[in-house]
C-alpha cells in the first residue's frame, strides 16, 4: 500500500464516526463533531445525563455559559438541586439552537473541569421537554433509552 492511499485510508477511518453539520447543501462542511448512531453510543459519550432548567447565561469568551437548575439525574455526578455551568459556543454552527434561558431540557454532559460542563454534541446534547414530550436537537434523530427517561421523571 503506498503512503499516499494509506493516509486516505486513515482519514477515511478518522471521519467515520464524524457527521459534518451546517454545510446547508453547499457541501461545504463548517463544522464537525462526533455523531452517535445508536442511543448506547449517545449516552455512553455522556459522563452525566440531567434534567433541569436553563436559569441564566453570560457570555465568557466565544462561548455561552449557562446555569443549569438540575432537577434529575440519571447519569453521573451531579446532584439534583445542584446549578451547573454548562459552556457552548457563541455562534457559529457549532451554536445549540435551541437553548433558551426558562427552558426545561435534558442534557448530556461531558466534564470539561471541576465545575463547568460541554455538552457531548451541539445537536445531539441537549431535548427539550415539553410536558412528559423530549423534542431532540435538530439534525439528531437518535431518542434517549426508556431507562434514563425513568430516571428523568420522564415516563
Amino acid at each position: 500500500m503506498s503512503a499516499a492511499v494509506a493516509v486516505v485510508v486513515l482519514a477515511g477511518a478518522a471521519i467515520a464516526g464524524t457527521r459534518l453539520l451546517g454545510d446547508g447543501g453547499s457541501g461545504q462542511s463548517t463544522a464537525d463533531e462526533p455523531y452517535y448512531g445508536t442511543t448506547a453510543e449517545l449516552e455512553g459519550s455522556a459522563d452525566a445525563i440531567v434534567r433541569g432548567t436553563l436559569t441564566a447565561t453570560r457570555p465568557d469568551a466565544d462561548e455561552t455559559v449557562a446555569t443549569v437548575q438540575v432537577s434529575s439525574i440519571a447519569k453521573g455526578s451531579v446532584a439534583a438541586g445542584a446549578a451547573i455551568e454548562v459552556a457552548y459556543s457563541a455562534s457559529g454552527p457549532e451554536t445549540p439552537e435551541g437553548l433558551h434561558r426558562g427552558g426545561d431540557f435534558v442534557l448530556l454532559l461531558q466534564v470539561r473541569d471541576g465545575k463547568t460542563w460541554n455538552l457531548v454534541n451541539t445537536t445531539q446534547g441537549y431535548y427539550t421537554v415539553a410536558g412528559a414530550n423530549l423534542t431532540p436537537g435538530p439534525d439528531n434523530d437518535v431518542p434517549l433509552s426508556a431507562s434514563v427517561t425513568q430516571r428523568l421523571g420522564m415516563s
